[in-house]
């Protein structure tokens, strides 16, 4: 019996170790300046080492996910219709980590951007 416990104790940390991951997540609301979502923005994460792009796009509460991240330097570009560009460099993703980043919005052509330069630190949150 005792040889059965220790078998499937093993099985299953060897289980659990498999399920580790080397990902993270992006996620965060964009807001327009009075503070209202905004929906259907385009929002791309960009692999600052690699060069590989993850899009996806907010949904009607104003929300986006960016999941399954591989880890890296990351810079996040926030498009709206009637909107300046949102653009935020430095965003580290870890190891089954969340980065939550709020995008503000401000009223302009989508050809202008504001980049997000210095801010408070990036939420983790575990």
């Amino acid at each position: 019996m005792r040889g059965l416990c220790v078998v499937f104790l093993v099985s299953l940390a060897a289980s659990v170790a498999l399920a580790q991951t080397d990902r993270g997540t992006i996620t965060g609301t964009v807001s327009d300046p009075a503070g209202a979502v905004v929906a259907n923005a385009t929002v791309e994460a960009k692999n600052t080492e690699s060069g590989a792009v993850y899009q996806a796009a907010t949904s009607s509460t104003g929300n986006f996910t960016l999941a399954q991240l591989p880890v890296g330097t990351y810079e996040l570009d926030v498009a709206a219709s009637g909107f300046k560009r949102y653009v935020r460099p430095g965003i580290i993703v870890e190891v089954a980590g969340t980065v939550r980043v709020d995008a503000a919005l401000q009223v302009g052509s989508a050809t202008e951007s504001i980049t997000i330069e210095a801010e408070a630190p990036l939420l983790k949150t575990e």
